[in-house]
């Protein structure tokens, strides 16, 4: 005979003899049984029975009371519900009863019961295994999104308690196979157990656990031979079952997930089972990489640390050889003017002697004397020249020159060499190109090149030495070409022959690098072409001198105080900060900033007719804050001159080219500090009256390269710009990105203040164009795709904020495109020049 929990529990509601007669025959059938007549025996019945299925037997208008009765027990609200329709003679009435099921007969009684307890019990388990399901998603889902490892562990072991119904559901991680130890790092029983240490070997079932790696189910803990060493201590808890499931990834051993229940009517089924094993796995994975997170987190630190101290270290050593270098130079200083100054006044006295009266021997003693005091003095100034090193290679000393008239006294100093080899050397330089600059360095790089391309050239062949102007957006520039007709330099190795390590071919061992670093200190490029017909081409640009605006009005002097024109002066040495106060206020009202972001400040919010200010400054260099006053077009009109202690550095040209109108060197003359004043004063005069000119002339403005509405690149501008930086990235396979920025409706008028909202987000050397309606072009010059989609990004919204409208962008790289320029705007959405 079947076990009545085989079959099921069923819960009869009927009158007693029908309910007797259905508790016989049920009880007969394996069922185990419970019988209520009235309502108020449904509750005691459903708690001592727990029920799988309710059958009722009543006539309809009774079973509605009793199955209104069956819905308010919690416990029943969820059990199926059949009714015996018995001898009822219509079954209309019931039909409107919401139950599961109806018997009509006695031979329907035991299949109508066995279909409504599989169903149910089939319905259980579908929720059993769903609840599963999405407390597994819930564990991996904040195994996945975070590293903090308790939060993790402390989700797990509640979702885990909750499906399984265990007592005790805790976390225990070791350190190895072997380890004596545990710690107790997250438990659903008591939170005040976190952190606490345990004895493996006191735990028989955990320390099998983690002896063999695989899961140890105790179904019975009081009867498991096991459990005989710490029974007595688990009599007291009433512990039924435990399950202790490995913690295991990558075969590292990290822990056990220990669960306990007490409960007699309930153990780990499969399901348990299943569910524990895919959970550890989750939890072990995280545990792993929580435990490598902390390992790197330490290493970095470890790292950082060693990399602060060894800066330290560092900064010591280099300022120890800064002190030892200042008094080399102090040393040498020394040397070569007390050698110099007595060489010189026995050279003077050896020259008299030599055009006085001598006899044939004196004669000879004096030009000996004079030869062997030349020889000397020559070791001196070797002496110091090398004392100078590097700084004297990469320093200058510029002034004002015409490069077109240093290239034809190049071109005449080499002719006898050009002759020698058979080779026709000319210049081609018409017009005269005055800029600023070091005429010593440049003559060695027109020498380096000229006698390199004589060298390379056929026989019989021609050298030709070109200078042109050309046209850029910032500023014209000059153009010189060395070029010889003879084999050559292969396109893939053109980028390589200003390299300092390697000969052969074009290259002249150092003399090509040091014409490139000769060049680059005057703020100038230089490039190898292939030419298409024959021979090579070497190119170098140099920015020529600002041009005054012709025919300036003098400055109107000042009868007041309040009509004196303002200077700014930003210097950080007080001393001289006060002389150079003194200086000007004989003739203008002086204000003095001591470091460069107050000087910046300062002539924002005061505008200036001048500002004197030093290249080396705290907080902010003297170049970088006449680049951010060149860079707004509030301030951008301020003449700005630049002053330094240092003889010959390469700021000299590098701040002219960002807009100084002027640079002195300390100390300077007072009548010298005055004299350019007045001529940088003088300069933005014209510029006024210049600009007062382009108001009524709006052509001639647009002719310039710059949009009147907004101070940056038009049309115009944009196009030389973007031809100047795809020719710099095709030379030297550098990354150029182009950006169209077009709003959804047309932007009239465009604020003021677009250029500084959009020169926040950009580089210094990115250009901003505006081709009208308040469409926008960005230049990003070594900057891939990637990167200028980054910069668009943070500088969309600050736009659409301005323009108070929506923009669309589009942003590709162009290094490798070979279209026109007008072509690469048409394809990002640019409107052609006849819409702008």
């Amino acid at each position: 005979m079947q076990q009545p929990e085989q079959r099921g529990r069923v819960l009869v509601v009927a009158g007693k003899e029908a309910g007797d007669a259905l508790m016989e025959r049920l009880t007969a059938s394996g069922y185990h049984c419970a019988a209520a007549e009235r309502e108020s025996g449904l509750e005691a019945a459903a708690d001592s029975l727990q029920p799988e299925v309710v059958l009722l037997s009543a006539t309809a208008k009774r079973a509605a009371e009793l199955l209104e009765s069956l819905r308010r027990v919690e416990r029943l609200q969820r059990v199926p519900v059949l009714v015996d329709l018995g001898k009822a003679r219509s079954a209309e009435a019931f039909k409107r009863l919401a139950v599961d099921d109806w018997i009509r007969g006695a031979d329907e009684v035991v299949p109508r019961l066995e279909a409504a307890l599989r169903a149910g019990r089939m319905r259980d388990r579908e929720e059993r295994v769903r609840m599963r399901m999405g407390m597994l998603l819930e564990i991996t889902q904040a195994a996945t999104s975070s590293l903090e490892l308790e939060e993790i562990l402390r989700i797990a072991v509640d979702k885990v308690g909750r499906v399984t119904g265990t007592d005790r559901c805790s976390v225990v991680l070791v350190e190895g196979s072997h380890a004596r130890t545990g710690r107790v790092v997250a438990t659903q029983e008591d939170p005040s157990l976190v952190q606490l240490d345990i004895e493996v070997a006191r735990y028989p079932e955990l320390r099998r656990a983690l002896e063999t790696r695989e899961p140890v189910l105790i179904e019975e803990a009081q009867r498991d031979p096991l459990m005989a060493e710490v029974r007595t201590s688990l009599v007291p808890l009433g512990v039924k079952s435990i399950l202790v499931q490995p913690l295991i990834c990558q075969d590292d051993l990290l822990g056990a997930l220990f669960l306990r229940m007490s409960r007699m009517d309930a153990s780990f089924g499969r399901d348990e089972q299943e569910f524990t094993q895919a959970v550890a796995g989750v939890l072990a994975n995280s545990i792993r990489n929580a435990r490598l997170h902390t390992a790197v987190k330490k290493k970095r630190e470890d790292l950082e640390l060693a990399y602060v101290e060894r800066y330290h270290e560092l900064l010591e050593a280099n300022r120890r050889l800064k002190e030892l270098n200042r008094l080399k130079d102090e040393i040498i200083a020394v040397v070569s003017h007390d050698l110099r100054a007595p060489l010189q006044v026995l050279l003077g006295h050896g020259r008299l002697l030599l055009e006085g009266p001598l006899e044939s021997q004196q004669k000879q003693s004096a030009e000996a004397m004079i030869r062997q005091g030349k020889k000397i003095l020559g070791l001196v100034e070797s002496l110091l020249e090398k004392g100078k090193g590097e700084a004297a290679r990469l320093s200058i000393e510029p002034r004002v020159l015409d490069v077109a008239q240093l290239c034809r006294d190049a071109v005449n100093e080499l002719e006898i060499l050009a002759a020698e080899r058979g080779v026709a050397l000319r210049a081609d330089c018409p017009d005269s190109l005055m800029l600023i600059g070091d005429e010593v360095k440049l003559h060695e790089v027109l020498q380096n090149l000229i006698t390199n391309a004589i060298h390379h050239a056929r026989d019989a062949g021609e050298v030709v030495v070109s200078t042109r102007r050309l046209a850029r957006p910032d500023g014209d520039a000059a153009k010189v070409c060395v070029q010889d007709d003879g084999v050559g330099i292969p396109q893939d190795e053109l980028h390589l022959v200003f390299d300092r390590y390697r000969h052969g071919g074009k290259g002249t061992g150092l003399g090509l690098a040091i014409c490139k670093e000769f060049v680059e200190l005057h703020g100038g490029e230089i490039w190898a072409e292939s030419p298409p017909e024959h021979g090579c081409l070497f190119v170098f640009t140099l920015p020529l001198a600002q041009e005054a605006p012709r025919n300036p009005r003098p400055v109107i002097a000042a009868t007041s105080v309040s009509e004196q024109p303002r200077v700014l002066v930003v210097e950080d040495e007080p001393e001289i900060a006060a002389v150079l106060s003194e200086v000007l206020r004989s003739k203008y009202r002086v204000e003095v900033a001591r470091d460069g972001a107050e000087g910046l400040a300062r002539a924002r919010a005061q505008r200036p007719d001048l500002v004197v200010m030093d290249v080396f400054l705290p907080k902010l260099d003297g170049l970088d804050a006449a680049m951010a006053l060149k860079s707004s077009s509030d301030t951008a009109h301020i003449p700005v001159i630049l002053l330094s202690a240092h003889q010959g550095v390469a700021e000299k040209v590098r701040s002219l080219n960002l807009g100084a109108v002027d640079y002195m060197s300390k100390p300077f003359n007072a009548v010298e500090l005055l004299n350019r004043t007045e001529r940088a004063l003088k300069l933005r005069q014209g510029e006024r009256e210049q600009q007062e000119r382009d108001k009524s002339a709006p052509t001639l403005q647009r002719r310039t390269g710059s949009d009147p509405a907004t101070g940056l690149h038009d049309r115009r501008g944009l196009l030389l710009r973007l031809e100047q930086e795809l020719a710099r990235s095709r030379r030297y396979h550098r990354a150029l990105s182009l950006a169209v920025l077009r709003p959804d409706r047309p932007v009239e008028p465009v604020p003021g203040n677009i250029a500084d909202v959009m020169r926040k987000r950009v580089r210094h050397p990115d250009a901003i164009s505006h081709l009208g309606a308040g469409v926008f072009v960005v230049v990003l010059p070594e900057c891939n795709a990637e990167a200028a989609r980054n910069v668009i990004s943070r500088l969309l919204p600050d736009v659409e904020r301005a323009t108070d409208t929506e923009y669309r962008s589009a942003v590709a790289d162009v290094s490798q495109d070979s279209d026109p320029v007008e072509k690469l705007l048409e394809k990002l959405g640019a409107p052609p020049p006849e819409a702008a």
